[in-house]
C-alpha cells in the first residue's frame, strides 16, 4: 500500500510523520520526500495487516500539519519506451 502526504516544508513535520509511522506495526518498504513549492510531498510504501495500515492512515490524517492524504492499494508501474 502507498500512503501519499502533503505537509508544509518543515523538517519538524517530517519528524512527526516518521514518529507515527514507527509506532505502526507495518514494514516500510520505501519512503520518498520531495520538496516542491513550499510543501513536502511524502510517499510511503508500507506492508502489514490492513487494520494497521488503516490505523496509520487515520493517525496521520489527524495531524494538523497534514494538508492532503491519499492511499493507493497497489503501486502503479511506469513504462518507459526508448528509441534506439
Amino acid at each position: 500500500m502507498a500512503i501519499k502526504l502533503k505537509i508544509p516544508q518543515t523538517m519538524d513535520y517530517v519528524g512527526r510523520v516518521i514518529s507515527i509511522v514507527r509506532r505502526a506495526k507495518v514494514a516500510v518498504k520505501r519512503m520518498e520526500v520531495e520538496a516542491r513549492d513550499s510543501s513536502y510531498y511524502i510517499v510511503l510504501e508500507v506492508e502489514g495487516p490492513a487494520d494497521e495500515v488503516q490505523w496509520l492512515t487515520a493517525k496521520l490524517d489527524k495531524l494538523p500539519e497534514v494538508l492532503e492524504i491519499g492511499v493507493a492499494t497497489s503501486a502503479q508501474a511506469i513504462a518507459v519506451a526508448t528509441k534506439a
